[in-house]
């Protein structure tokens, strides 16, 4: 732990004061799990943000100090922590948007998680073609392109939005397929309405989907993951990479209702609904233990981190309610 300043008695990791009241279950139960791997793994401090008043502390935020201290801390293996902070550098740089306090100290985020996945990728021979292969293209015979937080070079949505990640790949044929991966943990999609000309343009000119429904799409439940699925088509339209294909990938867990409802409600609109699936974190998990790289020595990691919770309260089940709202990444 960090010696910097005077140091305050810390509250264990499962005291409820360290919660957040308004958490559906499931969000609560991977927050806990955060609190218990900070504490018992990383033998970090939680650190304290901003409410009204003053500020309170939150189980699944890293401490600067330790931050500070340990770069890395946030990530699952050193590489990621390495790539997430050359890459930071690289968007802010572009003019993009990175929040660097979400990136390095929110546990509960999916933004440094797409990092610990996809940095560690980039790590292995290939830029891990065995795993994209495995996962994501199946057809692929090399790797072109990895990153995260990736916004194409041509704004072709009109709007300046990125890919949590994206990957290039190049097939036998010589042809260059785009990959499209959103990942989610416990943030549930935004439910923002956003709409726009050049929006129900590329939903029309594209061929991706089937006429006269884009009011099916526009809705909460779907407005996300349609927009992301336009960039990609968008990205096919203007050639972006060399591609002449894209696909969409969510990066989840394997009980996501969200995703779930989200994927149902696209696959209907479109032409070809293998054009956008799910890859559950489980699943990913399960095939590296197998022995794709990176292996299952970092998947064992992954899962600690993430899918293998510790003992919880019994009023925290493994079960979210229908009634419940899907929590936020706070």
């Amino acid at each position: 732990m960090s010696k910097r300043g005077t140091d305050v008695m810390q509250l264990s990791w499962d005291d409820p004061r360290l919660g957040i009241a308004t958490d559906s279950r499931r969000t609560a139960r991977h927050r806990l799990q955060q609190s218990w791997y900070r504490e018992q793994i990383l033998h970090a401090k939680y650190g304290e943000y901003r409410v009204s008043g003053g500020t309170r502390p939150l189980s699944s935020l890293l401490h600067a100090d330790d931050v500070a201290d340990r770069p890395g801390l946030n990530f699952v293996s050193p590489a990621a922590g390495e790539y997430a902070g050359t890459r930071a550098e690289e968007v802010l740089a572009e003019g993009g948007h990175l929040d660097r306090s979400r990136l390095q100290r929110n546990m509960l985020s999916s933004l440094p998680m797409t990092f610990s996945v996809f940095g560690e990728l980039r790590s292995q021979p290939g830029r891990g073609i065995n795993a994209v292969k495995a996962f994501f293209d199946p057809e692929a015979v090399s790797v072109r392109l990895l990153e995260c937080e990736w916004r194409p070079p041509v704004d072709v949505l009109g709007d300046a939005s990125s890919f949590d990640a994206v990957i290039v790949t190049e097939r036998a044929d010589g042809s260059r397929h785009l990959i499209a991966v959103e990942t989610k943990f416990t943030e549930p999609f935004n439910a923002t309405i956003y709409n726009s000309e050049t929006y129900r343009d590329v939903h029309e000119s594209s061929g991706w989907f089937h006429p006269e429904t884009v009011a099916e799409l526009v809705g909460p439940s779907t407005n996300q993951l349609w927009r992301r699925t336009l960039l990609a088509a968008g990205c096919v339209r203007e050639r972006v990479e060399g591609v002449s294909s894209a696909s969409v990938v969510v990066l989840c867990l394997a009980a996501d209702p969200g995703a779930a409802i989200a994927l149902a409600g696209l696959s209907a609109a479109l032409r070809q609904p293998e054009r956008c699936r799910v890859v559950s974190f489980e699943s990913l998990v399960a095939g590296l233990r197998e022995g794709i790289d990176p292996g299952p020595a970092w998947a064992d990691e992954f899962a600690v981190r993430y899918l293998d919770p510790p003992l919880i309260p019994a009023e925290l089940p493994d079960v979210l309610e229908e009634s419940e709202h899907p929590g936020r990444s706070a």
